[in-house]
């Protein structure tokens, strides 16, 4: 069963992850994962600059000789966004990202209002009046809606929330047996929990870095890359890392035509997806240093998935 995170004591590495799952990032409202990550880079003592539309850059300054390595990971999460709010105080949505349909509705979600966050419940009709031949479909983003506990439209307004908010799921940070842990927003925090891992470890270690490394949080990564094109521009970079979410083939009803890497068999490199395919001398670099120092690395060839270093490589 699920362990309570109550009374545990969790490493810092752990931490760190709970508490970036735990905040809510939209794509566009990342304000929550931002902050995190900013701090993190402070008591780094890493100088942070950022862009235009909120990506955050942390320049390492481990080695101005060297090429210049921009190693990036996503703020952002998907969600959803009020769309309007009906006279009898449903709110309507349209997503931020891509989702599945039958995974919007029973599920608890935070809305990011003017006054604070207000948590509503995506709602379908109970079984008891749903005729039998509709209970096995999946529902229309039109069916979906968040009930909020209002009656009227009014009321909602009142809560702050209105057209435009951005809308986050709610789920707990939670240990499981056998090392492995469950929460929302893996893509991409577990990327932003290794960078800020890594270069805790280059400070605390005394690691010696021959590149130049500006280390990228990215905002609205799940809706077209579009925190990567411009960040891209300021750090400049002459080698570009990804660091993402893999896709587990450990999973029932996914194969090898689907995905190849496996849950705690190593880290994963992206062969292929919908936005890019790496440079092959990068590519073997990585294996060949894997290779060096004993890690098993896997490795994944897909379609349907697309990332930043997309937009590393346009740069």
């Amino acid at each position: 069963m699920a362990m309570p995170l109550s009374g545990q004591n969790l490493d810092a590495t752990a931490e760190l992850m709970k508490n970036l799952t735990e905040a809510p990032g939209p794509s566009g409202f990342e304000e929550a994962v931002r902050e995190i990550v900013v701090r993190e880079f402070d008591e780094l003592g890493l100088d942070v600059q950022f862009d235009g539309l909120g990506s955050v850059l942390a320049n390492g300054g481990y080695a101005a000789d060297g090429p210049r390595v921009m190693v990036t990971a996503h703020l952002d999460e998907v969600g959803l966004m009020v769309q309007h709010i009906t006279p009898d105080g449903f709110v309507r949505v349209k997503t931020l990202g891509g989702w599945l349909r039958q995974a919007l509705p029973d599920q608890r979600w935070t809305i990011l209002g003017r006054q604070g966050p207000v948590t509503g419940v995506s709602g379908i009709r109970t079984i008891h009046v749903t005729p039998g031949s509709q209970r096995d479909r999946v529902w229309s983003l039109e069916e979906t809606f968040l009930d909020l506990g209002a009656a009227s439209a009014a009321e909602v307004e009142a809560m702050g929330v209105r057209p435009g908010d951005g809308i986050a799921p709610q789920s707990d940070f939670v240990m499981l047996p056998n090392q492995r842990y469950a929460a929302k927003a893996w893509d991409d925090r577990v990327g932003l929990a290794v960078m800020l891992v890594a270069a805790r470890r280059i400070r605390d270690e005394g690691i010696r870095i021959p590149a130049d490394v500006v280390w990228v949080a990215t905002t609205q990564e799940e809706i077209g890359l579009r925190g990567a094109q411009t960040a891209v521009a300021l750090a400049s970079p002459e080698i570009g890392i990804s660091i993402e979410a893999g896709v587990s083939a450990d999973f029932p009803g996914i194969g090898p035509t689907q995905a190849q890497e496996r849950l705690g068999s190593g880290p994963g490199i992206f062969l292929l997806d919908s936005s890019m395919i790496p440079n092959r001398k990068f590519r073997d670099f990585f294996f060949d240093v894997a290779t060096d120092v004993e890690i098993p690395l896997q490795s994944d060839v897909l379609t349907g998935y697309g990332e930043d270093g997309a937009e590393i490589q346009r740069f």
